[in-house]
């Protein structure tokens, strides 16, 4: 996306948690960075943001946190680590190449440790759905992993892409009809590839100078 500066500000376009979460990285073609993720309080807020917890959950993670700095802080970094195998996963899949083994195996090994964590619980109205306990900070990179994991085996081929614009790289899922989406945002990568594109024309055909 480029000229992103912190997670209040980020515009939310991946389509899908897994997809947001690498895309805390503002921008990974040409450069990397900045890493929009630097404290535990911007997990909080980027949880809320992307509907993952509500703002009572939130707050008490903030709580949490306070209480607890060094765990909060061994959070985050596991987190931010399922966060770049996401990211290497699914751009290569994106350029249509096999996703790096180890980046995998940390994706699925998460998502296996948070699966036993889940609980059925009688909804308001009828019916059962699965939850995960929303205050416990030791289980955000496994409920992350597992969204990931999810959209890996339900995800049509070729529906997850990389945004083409320069000095970007954030991921999104196209669910355009005719699978036609080539950037993350067209008011932003896209326009500016196309302003790109007319100066590049522009210059080309400017009559020499005599």
């Amino acid at each position: 996306m480029g000229k992103n500066r912190s997670i209040a500000t980020m515009r939310i376009l991946g389509g899908h948690p897994g997809l947001d979460l690498a895309n805390t990285v503002d921008c990974r073609h040409g450069r990397f960075g900045p890493d929009l993720l630097v404290t535990f309080e911007d997990l909080a807020e980027w949880t809320q943001r992307v509907g993952l917890l509500g703002a009572g959950a939130a707050g008490r993670l903030r709580q949490w946190a306070a209480e607890e700095p060094d765990r909060a802080a061994a959070a985050l970094a596991r987190v931010k680590r399922l966060r770049e195998a996401i990211y290497r996963v699914f751009s290569a899949l994106a350029a249509g190449a096999e996703p790096p083994p180890p980046e995998l195996s940390l994706i699925e090994e998460e998502a296996r440790g948070a699966q036993s964590r889940r609980r059925l619980e009688r909804l308001a109205g009828a019916g059962y759905a699965w939850t995960w306990p929303e205050s416990d900070a030791d289980i955000l990179a496994g409920r992350l992993a597992h969204e990931a994991a999810d959209l890996l085996t339900t995800a049509r081929p070729g529906r997850v892409k990389e945004c083409f614009g320069r000095n970007c790289g954030w991921l999104f899922l196209d669910n355009s009809r005719n699978n036609s989406r080539r950037w993350c945002s067209e008011e932003g990568c896209g326009t500016r590839a196309r302003v790109a594109r007319h100066r590049a024309r522009s210059e080309r055909n400017r009559p020499g100078e005599a």
